[in-house]
Parts: structure tokens; sequence; C-alpha cells
């Protein structure tokens, strides 16, 4: 990963995102607009030229504008994406943060192709409309309901060539990493955690307990019933590990996390996110289940989806940006360990370690063991 973002690269995004948006605005209201003044030429109120062609001919060419304005809707928002993808802000280096109030967005790997599609079409009479969910991926428009705290930052995938939208990227080596992961909770306002079974989110679960206030740690809960399950149960076991290897580091109790907190939709007006639950904590690490619901009505106006994911991100953010902002102490601080140097000994982990929240044998993240590019 380049960590510079040269001038050409940039222009070259901006060009890129606003003829995608663009597009995308053009290819909405060709589909919305002009599809329904065609449809009242075309059938309800059809001129002596129009009414002499036949049927079949006149649907025809209505789902030729209806389809290709969505096509363009569809190619205007993947251009968007691709040209933000190369303006997006790099934290590097990550010691630019000591000092700052930020949030560490923690999630698996795996997740992150889910989130960078396409917020899902709210229910209702016109589906997604534009105005209506801000942000061109499912992680851009979670994060941004979290913006007023601070800056969101998160671990990049070793690898990749651009940063995904959302929380803004740092990127570590592919080994000791949990070194500078530990110093970034630490020194975190909040943390917010996609649970998951892989090792490494395990790991920074397990770290969360060992260095972080409970008040200052969201869990988010998009997974099924069976992952969230083999969480709490690799939760448990690594936890029993390193507190009988660090019997000197002074643990919080193992919280006695509920059962997954996941519903099915209750109604066909429920919007379905990757997201479906929030879990925080109070001060003894006793959990509390926030779900995630967003009923949209049918008839609605452009800002009601929003004000509604707003009504229901509250009762996490809002004792969230209350909390008194968390200085670094005097010795802190992030110190980012090159490729060959050995392991942190305050922080064991197999040389072998996988990526950072990835899976055994995950298929499509690139060759084992390939490594970023140093900048």
């Amino acid at each position: 990963m380049d960590h510079q973002l040269p001038e050409q690269r940039r222009m070259r995004g901006y060009t890129a995102e606003a003829t995608g948006r663009a597009v995308r605005w053009t290819g909405f209201a060709l589909a919305v607009g002009v599809s329904g003044v065609l449809a009242r030429h075309m059938f309800f109120e059809p001129t002596s030229e129009l009414a002499q062609l036949h049927l079949a001919v006149r649907i025809v060419i209505y789902a030729a504008v209806l389809l290709g304005g969505w096509g363009a809707y569809s190619a205007g928002r993947r251009v968007a994406v691709w040209g933000k993808r190369h303006r997006a802000p790099l934290v590097h280096p990550l010691e630019g943060l000591l000092g700052e109030q930020y949030l560490l967005y923690l999630r698996p790997f795996t997740v992150d192709r889910e989130l960078a599609q396409a917020p899902p079409e709210a229910p209702g009479l016109w589906g997604n409309r534009v105005p209506e969910v801000p942000g061109l991926t499912s992680e851009e428009f979670l994060i941004k309901q979290f913006t007023g705290c601070g800056r969101v930052v998160a671990i990049g995938r070793p690898g990749e060539r651009l940063p995904l939208l959302g929380a803004e990227r740092g990127y570590l080596p592919l080994h000791h990493w949990q070194h500078t992961v530990s110093k970034l909770i630490q020194g975190a306002h909040g943390v917010l955690m996609f649970v998951a079974p892989g090792p490494g989110t395990v790991w920074e679960y397990t770290e969360a307990l060992r260095t972080a206030s409970p008040e200052r740690l969201v869990l988010m809960v998009g997974c099924s019933t069976e992952e969230f399950d083999a969480f709490r149960a690799a939760a448990r076991k690594r936890y029993a590990e390193r507190t009988a290897a660090e019997p000197g580091e002074s643990w919080a109790p193992l919280p006695d996390l509920p059962e997954c907190p996941r519903e099915p939709r209750a109604s066909r007006r429920e919007w379905e996110m990757p997201l479906r639950a929030f879990i925080t904590f109070d001060v003894n690490w006793r959990p509390q289940v926030h779900p995630f619901k967003v009923t949209a009505k049918p008839l609605r106006h452009f800002r009601t989806v929003r004000r509604v994911v707003s009504g229901q991100v509250h009762p996490v953010l809002g004792p969230l940006a209350a909390l008194p902002r968390r200085p670094w102490p005097p010795d802190q601080h992030i110190s980012l360990p090159l490729e060959d140097e050995p392991p942190v000994e305050a922080v064991p982990e197999p040389l072998r370690q996988p990526l950072l929240g990835s899976v055994h044998s995950q298929q499509g993240f690139g060759r084992r063991g390939r490594r970023p590019r140093r900048p």
C-alpha cells in the first residue's frame, strides 16, 4: 500500500467520483422521473402516434428506459466508489493519532466484502432513494453514525491496493501486529468491534478486557447464531489461556455474553442491514443488548430513514460521546515493529498468527504470507 497520496492520484479520484455521482443521479432521474412521464404517455394518455405502436413495443421501450436508468445508477455508484477510494485518507504514521480523540474499528477481514457493497434498499414504495441513505457502501453508512465522537480508524487488510470506504485505514506488518493494536485499544475513546470467531478478533476482544474500560467497548453483531456461539466459546478458551500465561496483568472478569441477539425480520417494512444489534457494558462488565431495527414507512420524507437510524444508534452513541476525553499516558506511544523484529514478549503469539481478524483458510485474500509494501 502506497502511504502517499500523489496529486495525480487525488485528481483522478476526484474526477472519477464526480463522474460516478453524475451518472448515478442521471440514472436515478431517468428511472424514476422520466420513466414516470413515459408511462403516462405510453399507456395512460398515449398520443395518436404512440397509440399506433403495438402494446408489446411500448412495453419494450418503457422497460429499456427503466432498466437503463437503474443500470446507470448502479454503474455510477461503482465508479464513484472507485474514485473515492483513490482519495481516501490514510492513517500514516500511526503515531499521528497521539493526542487525538478517535474510535478504533476492529473487525474480521471476512466482513469487508459484504460491508463494501451498497447499503441494502430500505423497504418502501421508492426503495433506496439517492438522498435517503448517506454513504456509498454499508461500512461508510454505519461509520458515519459514529463520526461525532471523533475520527474512526481501522487496520487495513495487508496487501489491498486501495483502502475501503468508511473508517480511515492504517496498515501494519503481517506479523507482530498485536503490540501496536494493544496500544491503539488503550488510547481509543471507544472500540467498535464486529464480532466473529476468527483468532485475531478473539485476541482483540480479550485484549480489550485487559486494557479498556467496559463503557468504551461496543460489540457489533451481524453474524449468524452459530458464528456468535463459536465466538463466545473461542473467547472463553482464549481468556483462560491468556490469564494463565499472563497472571501479573489486571484482568477484567470475563463477561457473560447473552445469546445471539440477531433476530429475523419482524415485518416486511423492517430494513435488513448487515448490522443487527449492539452490545455495550456497564462499569461491572454486565452486557446490555441494543437491537438495531429500522422500520421504514412505505411513504416517507427522504430524511425519515436517517432519523430512524439515528434513534437506533443514540442509546449506544450518547453514552459513548459523554465519556471524558481519554488522554494518552506520558509513557504511552505507538510503535510500529518491523517485520524482521522478534515477537513482542509482552504479548506472546505464534509466529504464524493469521491476519488480524482473519479466519483459517479464508479464500480471496491473496497469497498466504503476502506482506504489504513498506512505505
